[in-house]
């Protein structure tokens, strides 16, 4: 069953670069700015990791690592779903006969979140960890607005888009996505506290966190 796990991730990791391979394989590095390729490229680093430690019977990632890309990636496939403008209809396909939001916005979250249900160990992460991953957002949130007020770059994202927003919007925008983003990580962290602490497929090799 393990390498069956195994198998499983390398798939996930695939779909990961995939979605960013206008980043490494073309070398359009303004793709590193959206929050979504930052989370592609930490779920390939660390289902690569997960899914070799499967195989070869080795402690699995960290908890507080593997519940932040889960985090990450949820947020990804939320925001995608209830804030994003939806993909055009025409939108050309990436692999799969599936489409770059597909694949980036539906599918790997789903796959990040189920790996982190079904095929993790559990009641390895401490109620901290919330806050640590929350550190994240700030600072992106201080590098786009750095790189688009200061060189007059852009934003990513319309929601912290400084020159339309002001600081007041931004700010609000900053608070209620933080909630947000701070209240979800506890679900996770109550959902591996909750869960059995073995995998419930797999037998995955447990480390400290």
């Amino acid at each position: 069953m393990d390498v069956v796990v195994a198998l499983f991730r390398f798939f996930v990791v695939y779909l990961a670069l995939m979605g960013t391979r206008d980043i490494w394989l073309h070398g359009e590095l303004d793709g590193l700015l959206y929050f979504t390729n930052q989370s592609g490229f930490l779920l390939a680093v660390v289902m690569t990791w997960a899914g070799i430690s499967s195989l070869r019977r080795t402690p699995q990632p960290p908890g507080w690592l593997k519940g932040g890309v889960t985090l990450f990636l949820a947020i990804t496939g939320l925001v995608a779903a209830f804030v994003l403008e939806p993909e055009a209809a025409d939108a050309p396909t990436l692999t799969l006969g599936l489409t770059a939001g597909q694949v980036e916005h539906q599918l790997n979250p789903v796959l990040a979140v189920l790996d982190f249900l079904l095929l993790d160990p559990h009641r390895r992460m401490r109620w901290r960890y919330a806050w640590w991953w929350l550190t994240y957002l700030v600072a992106y949130v201080v590098v786009t607005t750095v790189r688009g007020t200061v060189w007059d770059l852009g934003y990513p994202y319309g929601f912290i888009d400084l020159g339309e927003l002001g600081w007041g919007g931004l700010l609000l925008n900053v608070l209620v996505y933080g909630v947000g983003f701070a209240a979800l990580g506890l679900v996770i962290i109550l959902l591996d506290r909750r869960l059995p602490k073995r995998a419930l497929v797999g037998s995955p090799v447990t480390t400290r966190t």
